[in-house]
């Protein structure tokens, strides 16, 4: 210690030998919050290109960001004061946001935004993923880089003589200056026509983190994160008004047998087969398409990618969009906060009982919390599961599980019937090491592909393989029983398969890593997955969406209808936005090509405003009779 002391003395009489080495310590000093904004973009976009891109084109952005670190620093200096250890908590704060975000990017391809604040209490559920990811090395270099321009600055020491009284009234000032510059949305106004920056968020979360670094695309959305603006003319008479012509009529569900009601959310069930030019040893999905030859199926068009499964499960529970709520969004930990509307509700009503399932976390998104006010009478987690526990070489429970408890509630008594919810787990990413070689039965071939992707590919399919497995167990049994059954099957969206959309781009299935900037065709295939639909009686009906792409939240008025449930407003108005555009993701501008552009709009307004005023307005639409 006295050695390192000794060198503190050092560099400091060093730096104090005339006026020039004095200025160029404060240049060292103020140059910090420079080197922090440029580090922390720098370990968001992973690479030099962008962060020069950022440097040179993007400059309004830069020096959006770096006035947040300079406010920042000027109030932890302030408070402390000591300008060494102002720099390092600066430090700790920024980077290991911009690590959080470096991260949950490799993981699924998706930067971080303010809301995944909320993910914080399931943090250890994420160690699994993380062990599985290779840091790089420049990211070790900027982490010790960091450290050591704060050890240099302990080491100069700078002196700051400012009284008490001036640190306790700029403190508060630089605070409330950074606070209002994260999350206000009208001071961003104010300054982002000035620095250039555009004040609308675009959907394109990724383009929008690529072109203004991350410090100013999570600021801007930290901004819009619970300021939804109310929509034009919103009020309880416009809704009467907009709604009050898809009220059921009155003897409908006439043929409504009260069949017990499954839907099975399977993780990233995708056909990896349509990845060009790639080989199977065995079809993964060889159950699935032949149940689908003789029961209706198609596309389900996600609205999400490689994670985010909660909002596609949202969207099929509820009806709603979640197009018409900030990009990434979270809906049970940010909106459903009271009863809402929800089709489990709507079966509860009916008499029946209401059973949620899940083979991970039930507290991973609140769910244990939001799925009691969308209806549910229990929810059971991977603990709660009366069915035993199957393991392979994979580090979740597998689908078999899941497909035996469904077995169990169904075998339960129940007064009319039951609406079973089940979220597999088995098939979850990281897919580079997941299973062991006893496991990976269907071996991948392709003339494009490194034997890293083949690996990878093979991890995919054997966890693919056993959901598709999971899916004729159900079926099977189903088929067997004698009380009316529907079983609603589908994907949550496809797998991230490595960085980049890689082998996506590797087999020339897609031809760049900008979603923005894909065809009509590649939207279709990366957000698309299989889903299908089965009895074991006749419905006396024709499903209306054979063989089509859909969106999910459009899934749960079509199989009502399906089975002739009786009506409610809510699938009424859904069956007319079928018909009017069965395809509309806002997020990625992917509609059907067919549809008439000012009735799609019209429709998806509506869309938007019914989801506003059941989640976050005056659910004047429950008032409607």
């Amino acid at each position: 210690m006295s050695a390192f002391h000794e060198m503190k003395e050092d560099i400091r009489a060093f730096f104090s030998r005339n006026l020039l080495f004095k200025i160029l310590k404060w240049i060292i000093v103020i140059l910090f919050p420079f080197f922090l904004t440029l580090a922390v973009n720098y370990l968001s976009f992973g690479n030099t290109t962008q962060l020069y891109t950022l440097f040179t084109k993007g400059l309004g952005s830069l020096a959006f960001g770096l006035l947040l670190v300079w406010l920042a620093f000027l109030f932890f200096a302030a408070v402390i004061p000591n300008i060494s250890l102002a720099a390092l908590v600066c430090s700790i704060l920024f980077i290991s946001f911009s690590l959080v975000d470096y991260f949950k990017y490799a993981i699924l391809e998706v930067h971080f935004f303010p809301w995944d604040i909320y993910l914080a209490r399931n943090a250890s559920s994420f160690q699994e993923f993380l062990s599985t990811i290779t840091i790089p090395q420049a990211l070790w270099e900027v982490l010790f880089s960091t450290l050591f321009y704060c050890i240099l600055l302990y080491l100069l020491a700078p002196k700051i003589s400012i009284k008490w009284r001036f640190r306790v009234l700029m403190s508060p000032l630089f605070f409330i200056g950074f606070y209002l510059l994260m999350t206000n949305p009208t001071v961003q106004r104010g300054l982002t026509p000035i620095l250039g920056i555009p004040s609308e968020k675009t959907s394109d979360q990724n383009a929008f983190y690529g072109k203004h670094g991350f410090l100013t695309a999570f600021s801007l959305n930290f901004g819009s994160a619970q300021n939804i603006n109310i929509p034009q003319n919103y009020s309880k008479s416009s809704i009467q008004h907009d709604f009050e012509n898809y009220l059921p009529q009155q003897n409908s569900g006439d043929t409504f047998q009260n069949p017990d009601i499954v839907v099975v959310l399977s993780e990233a069930f995708w056909d990896p087969t349509f990845l060009n030019g790639v080989t199977f040893s065995d079809d993964p999905l060889k159950n699935y398409r032949k149940i689908a030859e003789t029961n209706p199926s198609g596309k389900m068009i996600s609205p999400t990618f490689g994670g985010g499964t909660v909002r596609p499960e949202f969207e099929i529970l509820t009806g709603m969009s979640t197009s018409a709520l900030p990009p990434g969004n979270i809906p049970y930990q940010q909106y459903v906060k009271n009863d809402i509307f929800s089709y489990p509700r709507v079966y509860k009503n009916l008499g029946y009982d209401t059973i949620g399932l899940h083979t991970y976390q039930k507290t991973f998104y609140d769910r244990d919390k939001a799925y009691p006010l969308m209806g549910f009478d229990d929810f059971l987690g991977e603990y709660d599961l009366h069915a035993e526990q199957h393991w392979n070489s994979g580090p979740y429970i597998t689908d078999e599980t899941i497909a035996e408890e469904i077995m169990y509630q169904l075998d339960q008594p129940h007064d009319v019937g039951v609406f079973v919810m089940a979220i597999t787990m088995e098939n979850h990413s990281m897919y580079q090491n997941k299973f062991d070689e006893s496991d990976r039965v269907i071996q991948v071939s392709g003339n494009n592909l490194t034997s890293q992707q083949i690996l990878t590919l093979e991890n995919y399919a054997a966890g693919v393989r056993d959901s598709d497995r999971a899916l004729k167990s159900i079926y099977d049994y189903v088929m067997s029983r004698e009380k009316p059954t529907i079983v609603l099957w589908y994907g949550a969206h496809l797998p991230t398969l490595g960085d980049d959309f890689d082998p996506y781009l590797a087999t020339s299935t897609i031809s760049c890593p900008t979603a923005s900037q894909w065809s009509e065709e590649e939207k279709h295939i990366m957000f698309s997955t299989p889903y299908l639909i089965f009895t074991n009686y006749d419905t006396g009906r024709a499903y209306l969406a054979d063989n089509q792409s859909v969106s999910p939240f459009l899934l749960p008025a079509l199989m009502a209808d399906y089975i002739d449930a009786p009506q409610c407003l809510q699938t009424n108005f859904l069956l007319e936005l079928y018909r009017t555009c069965p395809i509309m993701s806002k997020y990625y501008n992917f509609y059907s090509p067919s549809a008439d552009k000012t009735k799609r709009e019209q429709m998806r307004e509506l869309h938007e405003l019914l989801t506003y005023d059941i989640l976050i307005g005056k659910n004047y639409i429950s008032e409607i009779n």
